[in-house]
């Protein structure tokens, strides 16, 4: 079983070990620990490739995700605190001012036009632009 495999299986599953009594019980990673983010890693590098899933792994997938197991679970949540961003929201905004921009209106002005239409602050119209600009550029190069 290579690196991988293992990590994984110990994030998914747990590793067998014995308690101070001598007891087997199951141990997880540390979460937050190396381990366990190399472990993520490992999972997400598997998850994408092109190989075949593992019959073993699938199978600690599919019971962390069945509402009906009992035991670990996986939880679908925003990775970071707050309201969480929304990304279509935030491209409209985005190719609003782009298409002011290329309307030959000044950048301040498109950002203050774009605040009073969709009800943004100041700052917040800037950060989207700041993170919209060059996927934008992007996008219009590879079209």
């Amino acid at each position: 079983m290579s690196g991988d495999h293992q990590l994984i299986r110990d994030l998914l599953g747990g590793r067998v070990v014995r308690d101070r009594r001598g007891s087997l019980q199951l141990q997880y990673l540390k979460e937050g620990s190396t381990e366990e983010k190399e472990a993520r890693h490992a999972l997400a590098r598997i998850l994408r490739g092109s190989r075949p899933l593992d019959p073993g792994l699938r199978y600690l997938i599919a019971a962390m995700i069945d509402p009906d197991e009992v035991g670990r679970r996986i939880r679908f949540g925003n990775r970071r605190k707050g309201r969480p961003s929304n990304a279509l929201a935030e491209k409209e905004v985005a190719e609003f001012i782009s298409s002011q921009r290329r309307a030959g209106i000044q950048m301040k002005v498109a950002v203050d036009d774009a605040r009073k239409k969709f009800g943004l602050k100041e700052s917040r119209v800037n950060a989207i632009w700041g993170l919209w600009e060059p996927i934008l550029k992007r996008l219009k190069r590879e079209t």
